[in-house]
C-alpha cells in the first residue's frame, strides 16, 4: 500500500477564520456601528445572525454554532451549540493559529472569512455592504500583523457598486493586503468580469495582486441550485448533502465569465484563484470552452487565444484534500496550476485534511509535490 506522502512545509491556500463577533461594532465607522453584524440570541435560546438591525433572512437560527463544525459527526441546531464554544482552538486568536500551523507542520496559512462571507447575500444597500468589507479588512489585517508573514491576509471586495468596490481595492492592497476575492454573484446581475468592475481589475494587475473567486451562500432569487419546487420554498438555507456537491456550480459560472468578457485579454497579466469549489472539473470545463470557441458559436470579437492558453498564463485553482481523481488531471492541465486548501475550520470537511492530503498527492513525483503544497501558492500571492 502506498505510504502518504509528507505534506510538511506546505501552505494552506484557503483557510477560515473565526471572527470576534464584535468585529463590526469594533472595526466600522462609526456612522454604520449601529447597523453592524451581530449574533444575537432568541427566545429558544438558538444564535441567530443579525445583519443591518434585521435578523438574517437566510439563515436559520442556530445557524452560527455550525460554522466551526469541522470534524464533528452533528451539526444540529441547540442552545449548547454556540458560535464561541465550538470554535476550534487556532480559529479565533492569530497566536493559536500559529501554535496550529506548527503542530500540523505548516509554514503559512492564505486567510478567508466566515462571518464574513456570509453578509453579501443578505445586504443590497451598498454604501453599508463597502462599510462591512473595509471594517473585515482593516480587521483581518490586525489579525496577521503579528505573525510574521506566516498568516496572509485576504481583502473581500464587495462588487454592487463598481466605484467603491475600486476604492477599496487601492485601499486594502495599500495597506497589505496579499490579495482581493469577491463572490460568484452580484446584486447587479452582472458578472465579475463585466467591464463595469474593469478598475478593479485594472488596479489588481498592477500591483501583482490576484483576484479569488470564494463562494458564499447565494440568495435564493440568484441562486443556482434551487431548480425545483423543494428547494424553490424561500425557506432559510442549511448545510445539505445537495448544495454540497453541487457548491461549484455557481463558481463555475462566474470563472467562465471572465474568459466571456474577455478579461484575460483586456488584462493580461491579472492572476486569478478558483477557491473552494473542487477542482475535478476543470480538465472538462477547459476542454469545453476550447472546443465551443473553435465553433461558430464564437463571436467576432471573441478570443484571439483559445482559453486553455489564457487559463496556463494567469489561473490558479485549489485542490480539496479528498478528491482523488485529481492526482490523474494535474499532469494534463499543468502542475503549475494547483495549490491545495483545508477549508478549516468549516464543517462541510472532516479534519483528517493532510492524511486525506498525503494520500492524494502519493502518486504524483516529488517536483509536482512541491508546487501543489507551497510553490505555487507563493507564486501565485507573492509570499516570502
Amino acid at each position: 500500500m502506498t505510504q502518504p506522502a509528507s505534506t510538511r512545509g506546505a501552505i494552506d491556500a484557503d483557510g477560515h477564520i473565526l471572527e470576534p463577533p464584535d468585529l463590526w461594532e469594533k472595526y466600522l465607522e462609526p456612522k454604520y456601528r449601529d447597523r453592524a453584524i451581530r449574533i444575537r440570541t432568541n427566545a429558544e435560546g438558538l444564535e441567530y445572525m443579525e445583519f443591518n438591525g434585521r435578523p438574517s433572512r437566510l439563515m436559520p437560527p442556530g445557524f452560527p454554532g455550525s460554522l466551526g463544525g469541522m470534524g464533528a459527526s452533528d451539526i444540529r441546531p441547540s442552545p449548547e451549540r454556540t458560535y464561541m464554544k465550538t470554535a476550534p482552538f487556532g480559529s479565533m486568536d492569530p497566536k493559536e493559529r500559529i501554535q496550529r500551523l506548527d503542530r500540523e507542520g505548516l509554514s503559512k496559512a492564505v486567510l478567508y472569512p466566515t462571518l464574513g462571507i456570509l453578509w453579501e447575500p443578505e445586504i443590497r444597500d451598498a454604501e453599508l455592504g463597502s462599510a462591512y468589507a473595509r471594517a473585515y479588512n482593516r480587521w483581518i489585517q490586525d489579525f496577521c500583523s503579528d505573525s510574521g508573514g506566516r498568516l496572509v491576509p485576504i481583502a473581500h471586495i464587495s462588487l454592487t457598486d463598481a466605484g467603491l468596490a475600486a476604492q477599496e481595492t487601492e485601499r486594502a492592497i495599500k495597506a497589505g493586503a496579499k490579495g482581493i476575492f469577491v463572490h460568484p454573484f452580484t446584486w447587479t446581475r452582472k458578472s465579475p468580469g463585466h467591464p463595469d468592475y474593469d478598475r478593479v481589475w485594472a488596479i489588481a494587475q498592477e500591483a501583482g495582486t490576484p483576484v479569488a473567486l470564494h463562494p458564499t451562500v447565494d440568495p435564493p432569487s440568484l441562486d443556482v441550485h434551487r431548480r425545483f419546487d423543494e428547494l424553490a420554498t424561500g425557506e432559510p438555507f442549511v448545510f445539505t448533502w445537495y448544495f454540497d456537491v453541487l457548491v461549484a456550480q455557481g463558481m463555475q459560472q462566474a470563472f467562465v465569465s471572465l474568459f466571456h468578457h474577455r478579461v484575460f485579454e483586456r488584462f493580461p497579466t491579472v492572476k486569478v484563484v478558483v477557491l473552494e469549489s473542487q477542482a475535478g472539473w476543470i480538465g472538462q470545463l477547459i476542454d469545453r470552452m476550447d472546443a465551443v470557441s473553435k465553433g461558430p458559436l464564437m463571436p467576432p470579437s471573441g478570443l484571439k487565444e483559445l482559453p486553455s492558453f489564457y487559463f496556463k498564463r494567469q489561473c490558479y485553482i485549489s485542490i480539496d484534500p479528498d478528491e482523488r481523481a485529481v492526482a490523474k488531471i494535474i499532469p494534463y492541465i499543468g502542475e503549475d496550476k494547483f495549490f491545495w486548501a483545508s477549508d478549516f475550520p468549516h464543517p462541510d470537511h472532516t479534519s483528517d485534511y493532510l492524511h486525506e492530503l498525503g494520500e492524494l498527492l502519493a502518486p504524483l513525483p516529488e517536483g509536482t509535490r512541491r508546487k501543489v503544497l507551497w510553490e505555487n501558492v507563493t507564486r501565485a500571492y507573492n509570499l516570502q
